[in-house]
């Protein structure tokens, strides 16, 4: 990870509002891709899957009908 401190804004379910999340230092080796989050407030971790919402997508383009003109 870069010495740039990767921030968005979610809703923390212990401050109950939405709030600025960091990502810490991913010791894992995934890079910009840590699905590791901090409430900068309070300190509650998050963990962002994004794999089932990308696998979603992947799924829906499958399973699409094809056109038959």
């Amino acid at each position: 990870m870069t010495d740039a401190t990767r921030e968005t804004t979610y809703q923390c379910p212990t401050c109950r509002r939405l709030e600025l999340f960091v990502q810490p230092q991913c010791d894992e080796g995934h890079g910009e891709a840590c699905p590791d989050w901090v409430c900068v407030i309070c300190g509650t971790a998050l963990f962002m899957d994004t794999s089932f919402a990308e696998q979603v997508e992947v799924e829906k383009i499958r399973s699409k009908p094809s056109r038959v003109a």
